[in-house]
């Protein structure tokens, strides 16, 4: 999984390993496919970001109608109390595309503008 960062890393690994989703099958796939990857582009949004990736095709379509996968929450360590980021895995025809990550703001409401931060950098707690 090279073109990912820890952050990344930990959510896809999450989604193959216990995405409710996907049944075992489609979870094991999915980890085969993502290992293939090749990073697109990673938008930094400040609220969040998006990372487009590809995979290698021609290993079938394990998704099927599966568009979006729901992954797991993470504090985000250093960047407000309460301060959480959730994550969703977007795939198109069969094939994960994009992983979605964004804030939902500490206790006081406020988020992080990650525009200003290292996304490899990022520290985070599983929660």
């Amino acid at each position: 999984m090279l073109p990912f960062t820890p952050l990344e890393t930990h959510a896809l690994r999450f989604i193959c390993e216990a995405g409710v989703q996907l049944t075992a099958a489609q979870r094991e796939a999915l980890w085969t496919l993502l290992n293939t990857a090749s990073l697109v582009e990673r938008e930094n949004t400040g609220h969040g970001f998006y990372t487009a990736f590809q995979v290698d095709r021609t290993l079938g379509s394990p998704l099927g109608d599966v568009s979006m996968i729901n992954g797991p929450s993470v504090a985000l360590v250093g960047h407000g109390e309460g301060n959480r980021m959730d994550f969703i895995l977007w795939a198109e025809g069969g094939f994960p595309s994009t992983l979605e990550g964004f804030q939902h703001g500490d206790l006081a409401g406020e988020t992080v503008d990650l525009r200003q931060v290292d996304l490899a950098a990022l520290q985070f707690q599983p929660t």
